[in-house]
């Protein structure tokens, strides 16, 4: 068979055989023939309608042969040149290429298979349109084989044998809604019936013949997304301001770059607004060289406020494509890019592999962002597959940040020293060259137990009202109070499904479940002891709220998280009012540090900067100092008046003392140093592996028998042995952004070491036990190849015992 980069020319011979790649959880390719009328326009990437098992699919094609698969030939009787069981592929879905599936975005999800040990196809689910604009209902046509055996009078029923004569009637096809019209009494299951002896098939209908909903709309960015005074109003701002010199240079250099046709990645660190001129800039030289560009931001709103910043400037040339879109306009939205409407695409993780051609320019907006992760199979990360799609097709990819992860500064940093300078571009802003905003640190051990916000943040709140310069707290924990404790038995409330405490949320007398959703009244007494001393511990937002109406009853006050957010509009109708200047004071959770920069203002104040410390995850620290710094980017310059007030119960912790005394390498230095020492990324890679079932003895020993397998494996891996298979290109896969090549503190670095299995920080969720195994290695192709050995056998082993086993490639949180 030939491989996909092999067969996108035309065959001497037509290919008689194709493999066909299902969108299902299988790891293998199925070998289908071609009929005659459809050898001259198959190609690989097409999508063709398949018969399987009983059913009928939808796959694409990802080999084409004009011989017959040795494994196929060998089995073959004497004189018989086509097996019996070899079906026939019953329809090609794309008459025209320009719907089909391009070789590099098929190439992508091979990759992104491979790197991720998910089956290739589920990864085309993810390059695959997520449903037909107008869904047409497919046609049927009569075959020879049913022509004949009309002519022969098969046995067949009467209401079957009048189908098959339309159809023999009608060579142009017909849809059964046409033949129900003229045979009463006819059922899908009787088509299916002669389609399953191969007497009719089904056809596609001609996609040229119908007008997509997207040529009669023009555009894909509706006013919804459109923020009045806020990113129209910044991108004349941008474009109405000249470049800096250093600006400037960056573009030049950009422009150099573009001009060769060759890969190159390059970090933009700076503020938002800086990064995004930066990106108008490049984006215009991109276009100009008729390179398409794609913009990919961790959440909808940061995705919307690009998407309407360039619409600005392009208009209908910019198509916004995230989950939040109803099916039928995100199927539109994806039908405009594949035939070239558009050639800017803006949106959330899903929209790395939308189906742009010939993409010159790949901009990934805060790149740090662990909402660029996907939470289910296949668990890709939007920068990684980014960085792939732009070595595949010689793109320039941008990587945004105000504040890089250590994983990327990792891969500009081969020597192990400092990132390379041609790879990591300083952004500078009229705000760097003024000082930052005053922050004042209070030690919550000194203060009485339960204090909510001390004396200290109280006053700069009245302050900052007086001055009618702004407020906003921010506290990334939303609820009442963590939990409702017993004062005499030290018990709370659990879920009964999840193995969690429940969260207290007052406003609706309600405990609830953050992992299923599950609530339930607030209990009068203790359920161990049936104590009447509940009292709440801990706090979130809601209570924050509460004290703040009681401090300030004249403020007004909004608050801004998911309990009170249920859907976009509402999120912007709160900015809009605070814009206005409506609000006087603002409360939220990390919602206030999506989408378009808020304008700054007087006074900030956190009044659990540790909040996020706690977690059993080694990423916990850069994940707070990467917030903190966010929240404190809300707050004017010191010279205007800028203050910060941050409350902690560990005023020393090198993310707190760093944003305190403004010196993030404080912060760097110390986390690099602690990865190092405990072997964690960027220094090694991890796969997590997850195993869950409702029976928990059954999940122990599945976790038990996985780790026994794996250790196994490393103990059989001869010495630089990847384990992997050959590609079937004999290529190989290049280093991803978080692939760095960084010396260990041992001198063997092909080591793997497989840790575990214990139970899951969280032991029960929706009520399957869970448990957890990590493997730990130098080398991420020898890490991903040992676990792919024993992936088959273990699933083939637990098939019917109901378990669950999940493998987490890089993983960006350890819950």
């Amino acid at each position: 068979m030939l491989p996909p980069s092999e067969s996108e020319s035309p065959l001497s011979i037509p290919p008689a055989y194709a493999d066909v790649v299902v969108p299902r959880h299988l790891n293998r390719s199925f070998t289908y023939t071609i009929p005659a009328p459809m050898r001259d326009r198959l190609r690989v990437g097409s999508r063709v309608q398949i018969p399987f098992g009983r059913s009928t699919l939808h796959g694409v094609v990802v080999c084409l042969s004009d011989r017959l698969p040795e494994h196929y030939a060998k089995s073959l009787p004497r004189g018989q040149e086509t097996p019996s069981g070899l079906r026939e592929i019953t329809a090609l879905l794309d008459e025209t290429p320009v719907t089909g599936l391009s070789p590099n975005i098929l190439t992508l999800s091979r990759l992104v298979s491979e790197r991720y040990l998910t089956p290739w196809g589920q990864c085309l689910r993810l390059i695959l349109s997520p449903a037909s604009p107008r869904n047409p209902s497919p046609k049927y046509v009569s075959t020879s084989a049913g022509r004949q055996a009309l002519e022969r009078k098969k046995r067949v029923s009467s209401i079957a044998r009048q189908a098959l004569g339309l159809l023999t009637q009608a060579p142009k096809g017909l849809i059964l809604t046409s033949l129900r019209q003229r045979i009463p009494g006819l059922t899908r299951h009787e088509v299916h019936a002669l389609q399953r002896r191969g007497w009719i098939r089904e056809i596609a209908r001609n996609a040229d013949q119908q007008q997509s909903p997207v040529t009669r709309r023009g555009r894909f960015v509706t006013e919804a997304v459109l923020q009045p005074g806020g990113t129209d109003a910044l991108g004349t701002t941008l474009e109405s301001t000249p470049l800096s010199m250093d600006l400037q240079a960056v573009v030049n250099r950009l422009e150099t770059t573009l001009d060769a046709g060759r890969h190159e990645t390059i970090l933009l660190q700076g503020p938002t607004v800086e990064r995004w001129n930066v990106l108008l800039r490049v984006a215009e030289l991109s276009l100009a060289r008729h390179r398409p560009i794609l913009v990919v931001a961790p959440e909808v709103a940061r995705a919307s406020a690009i998407a309407a910043l360039l619409h600005a400037r392009w208009g209908p040339r910019v198509a916004l494509l995230h989950s939040e879109l109803r099916p039928k306009a995100r199927a539109e939205v994806w039908y405009g890019i594949q035939v070239g409407q558009v050639d800017i695409v803006v949106g959330t993780r899903s929209a790395v592999f939308a189906p742009v051609s010939s993409v010159g320019l790949i901009y990934v907006d805060g790149e740090e962002d662990l909402s660029l992760k996907e939470e289910q199979e296949p668990r890709y990360h939007a920068r990684e597959v980014a960085s792939m799609r732009a070595r595949i097709d010689n793109a320039v990819l941008l990587l945004g940040s105000s504040h890089p992860s250590l994983e990327t500064l990792a891969s500009l940093d081969p020597g192990g020293h400092r990132p390379n300078p041609e790879s990591r571009i300083l952004l500078d802003s009229e705000e760097k060259t003024q000082p930052p905003p005053s922050i004042q640190l209070v030690d919550l051990r000194l203060l009485p137990r339960n204090t909510l916000l001390s004396d200290v943040m109280i006053r700069g709140v009245r302050d900052a009202l007086q001055a009618r310069s702004g407020v906003i707290l921010f506290l990334n924990r939303r609820g009442f109070a963590s939990a409702l404790l017993c004062r005499d038995c030290g018990a709370s409330p659990r879920c009964q499904r999840c193995d969690v405490t429940l969260t207290l949320h007052r406003a609706d007398a309600r405990l609830t479940c953050h992992y299923c959703g599950s609530s339930q009244s607030v209990p009068h007494t203790c359920p161990t002891c049936r104590a009447a001393r509940l009292e709440p511990v801990g706090f979130g937002t809601e209570r924050i709220e509460e004290q703040v109406r009681l401090l300030f009853p004249d403020a007004r006050v909004a608050r801004l998280d998911r309990d009170t957010i249920q859907n976009p509009s509402q999120a912007a109708a709160i900015r809009q009012a605070a814009l206005a200047g409506e609000v006087d004071i603002l409360i939220g959770t990390q919602m206030l540090l999506q989408g378009s920069p808020w304008p700054p203002v007087g006074f900030v104040g956190i009044p659990l900067a540790d909040a996020g410390l706690h977690l059993p995850d080694f990423r916990a620290a850069e994940r707070t100092y990467h917030t903190l710094l966010d929240a404190v980017g809300l707050a004017r310059s010191a010279e205007a008046g800028g203050r910060v007030i941050l409350q902690s119960y560990l005023p020393t912790h090198p993310a707190i003392a760093a944003i305190t005394h403004h010196n993030g390498t404080l912060f760097y230095d110390q986390e690099l140093a602690f990865r190092k020492a405990l072997g964690y990324p960027p220094y090694t890679h991890l796969i997590s592996l997850h195993i869950s079932g409702q029976n928990a003895q059954r999940v122990k020993e599945a976790a038990q028998w996985w780790a026994d397998s794996l250790r196994d494996a490393v103990s059989r891996r001869p010495i630089g042995d990847a384990g992997w298979p050959t590609r079937p290109d004999n290529s190989e896969p290049q280093p991803c952004a978080s692939e760095a090549r960084l010396p260990l503190s041992s001198d063997r670095t092909g080591d793997i070491m497989i840790l575990g299995p214990i139970p899951a920080p969280v032991a029960k969720i929706r009520g399957r036990h869970r448990w957890q195994l990590l493997v730990k290695s130098v080398d991420a192709t020898a890490a991903r190849g040992t676990v792919k050995t024993t992936l088959d056998e273990l699933e083939a082993k637990n098939r019917k015992g109901g378990l669950k086993f999940e493998v987490d490639v890089d993983p960006v949180e350890m819950m």
